[in-house]
């Protein structure tokens, strides 16, 4: 997780009014949320990817290592990719907010 997402997800507790709790539970929920949100990302991935890259995009993603080819490989092949993903963050942000409501 980049220190960036987990900034994020960090302002997103503070957010939805989760504070005090503690360094141990905070992470713990930290890495769940991260779990949720790379599970979010990789949805927009693949529903804005042409038909014709998802297979190269699972060979290419099965390799934890690939971490850095995935992501040059998405910004390449997803149009508006920024958009996208700017997107998919707003919508996992709504939707874990009006969760705790």
């Amino acid at each position: 997780m980049t220190p960036e997402i987990h900034d994020y997800l960090k302002q997103l507790l503070v957010d939805a009014g989760q504070t005090d709790l503690g360094t141990e539970l905070e992470e713990t929920m930290i890495q769940d949320l991260a779990t949720r949100l790379e599970d979010r990302l990789t949805l927009a991935a693949v529903e804005k990817l042409p038909q014709d890259k998802q297979e190269e995009l699972t060979n290419l993603a099965a390799d934890k290592e690939n971490a850095k080819q995935v992501m040059e490989f998405l910004q390449k092949n997803i149009p508006d990719y920024d958009e996208v993903f700017a997107q998919a963050l707003a919508d996992f942000r709504e939707i874990y907010l009006g969760a705790q409501s």
